[in-house]
């Protein structure tokens, strides 16, 4: 028997499979998907936002304009794609992940208003004014916000990859057309705020208090003339101390101007800038004339001591308003009369300086550096030294040495005797008191040429100053001395009539330069 030819049926049987192996080979996807995806990847730019076109929007200010084109530079600068590999490929289809790097919009701002609170604070420090900084109602100006949000987030921008986060999207590629292709639109991020952050940080922004400090001697800036004003009226006060100026000074502490008192048909006056609130009225106390002077300061360098000629000793001696108008106080007060004879009793402390030192009588009054009210007693230092290291201790600016003492820390020490005042005569009364933080009271008790016979011991003058609500009290060189005087002009009745010359004054001076 003849044996069949197999050839034509093998050949038969590879023609499909060779015809499917050409077919895969030319319909096999060409290149590596994640190399194409890379470069496509590349081609991608942050996305622009609409209110960078201006388009529909309000142009921005000059501070904000520079930086919203900083921002979206960085913002583009920063953005990255990374194609990850191994890419998974089954026939003309393929899956991944893509690494996208962001410039991170809540990060950016994250905190910025912490560092816009320091550069606040630093403006603050070298302000002369506040209205170089806030608004009348108190609030940060505009402006100002625009330029601390800018210079912070300039700052920022300059290492903008530490504002940066990385995320992974699942990415599927197709084959189609001789190419691999991918929808990519998923992966571009949303555009960047055109000024991350910037209402939130604003808005947490806090007013810093100036400061507002004067030389420790000379005398103080010139007062305002426009600030003064006196009024009939008490509303018309209550208005005042309702303005944001006066708010600020207060700074929630009671008053102790009331309103409803009877002021004895005479004017209110007053005194307001950013730096000091003064309010002086008059108002029966105890059958007699007490003349009451509220003085708020921004500022302990506010209050300030001036003597004669600047020179501790000196035997010269000059008028109240005299002082007032050498020294450009806003307010000013009588003092100790310090020159007077009485230089065995208690300390004198004259700009930080133990001047004369008498441990074993007299009481004194000490301002600290702070505005606040100290007191010494008869036989509280064992010696000199001890006094004086007590004075550098508490950083004593100034005393004044007169006496008694009639308040301390909130307890009434009005002695019943005392070595000189007339202490249980009817006499014409002056105090000092402190009130609060940087808050004092000055309080003459007098009558009217020729009454000024029909005067108060000084138990009612301490009662005096205990029910207007003083913390610290402390008696002053009464007589025709006490004296109260606002713009250089005197307020109080003296007795017979007249000014007296003395050796002294302490003062509050506005801290606004020219």
């Amino acid at each position: 028997m003849k044996k069949k030819n197999a050839s034509p049926l093998l050949l038969l049987l590879l023609i499909p499979l060779v015809c499917a192996a050409l077919a895969l080979a030319l319909l096999r996807p060409k290149g590596d998907p994640a190399q194409v995806l890379q470069a496509q990847l590349d081609t991608l730019s942050a996305p622009v936002d609409p209110s960078l076109t201006g388009r529909g929007t309000e142009p921005s200010a000059p501070a904000l304009a520079g930086i919203e084109a900083e921002i979206a530079e960085a913002y583009d600068r920063c953005l990255r794609f990374e194609a990850r590999s191994p890419f998974s490929q089954k026939l003309r289809s393929a899956s991944g992940t893509v690494a996208r790097t962001v410039l991170d919009a809540e990060l950016l701002a994250r905190g910025l208003s912490d560092e816009m609170q320091t550069a606040l604070s630093d403006r603050a420090s070298a302000a002369k004014r506040s209205a170089e900084l806030y608004t009348p109602d108190g609030a940060v100006l505009t402006e100002l916000c625009e330029t601390l949000y800018s210079d912070a987030m300039r700052a920022r921008l300059a290492h903008a990859e530490d504002y940066c986060r990385t995320d992974e999207f699942p990415v599927t590629m197709t084959f189609e057309g001789g190419e691999w292709k991918a929808d990519l639109a998923a992966l571009l991020p949303e555009p960047i705020p055109s000024k991350p952050g910037f209402e939130a940080s604003c808005t947490a922004l806090t007013p810093v208090n100036l400061h507002y400090t004067l030389p420790p001697t000379g005398p103080g800036p010139v007062p305002n003339p426009a600030c003064y004003g006196e009024t009939t009226d008490p509303q018309e006060i209550v208005k005042l101390l309702e303005s944001p100026t006066a708010r600020r000074l207060i700074n929630g502490q009671k008053l102790d101007f009331d309103p409803a008192r009877d002021m004895l048909g005479r004017p209110v006056r007053w005194y307001l800038d950013e730096t000091i609130l003064a309010l002086v009225w008059q108002q029966d106390e105890h059958g007699a004339i007490g003349t009451f002077a509220e003085v708020f300061i921004a500022d302990a360098s506010q209050l300030r001591r001036k003597i004669a000629d600047d020179e501790f000793g000196s035997y010269q001696y000059y008028f109240p308003h005299e002082f007032a108008e050498q020294t450009n106080a806003v307010l000013a007060c009588s003092g100790d009369f310090y020159n007077s004879g009485r230089s065995d009793y208690g300390l004198y402390v004259y700009d930080g300086e133990l001047m004369r030192c008498c441990v074993t009588a007299g009481q004194s009054c000490l301002f600290t550096d702070q505005g606040d009210m100290l007191f010494t007693y008869e036989n509280q230092f064992a010696s000199e030294d001890e006094a004086r290291r007590f004075v550098k201790e508490n950083n004593v600016k100034f005393s004044l040495t007169f006496g008694p003492v009639l308040i301390d820390d909130g307890r009434d020490v009005t002695p019943e005797d005392y070595p000189f005042g007339e202490v249980r005569e009817g006499y014409a009364r002056c105090a000092v008191g402190q009130l609060g933080e940087r808050h004092y009271l000055m309080m003459t008790l007098n009558r009217e040429w020729p009454d000024h016979d029909v005067l108060v011991v000084l138990r009612k003058a301490a009662d005096s100053m205990i029910a207007h609500g003083c913390i610290n009290a402390y008696t002053l060189d009464g007589g025709q001395t006490g004296s109260i005087l606002l713009g250089g002009e005197l307020i109080n009745p003296v007795q017979f009539g007249t000014e007296r010359e003395m050796s002294d004054i302490f003062y509050f001076a506005t801290a606004l330069t020219e």
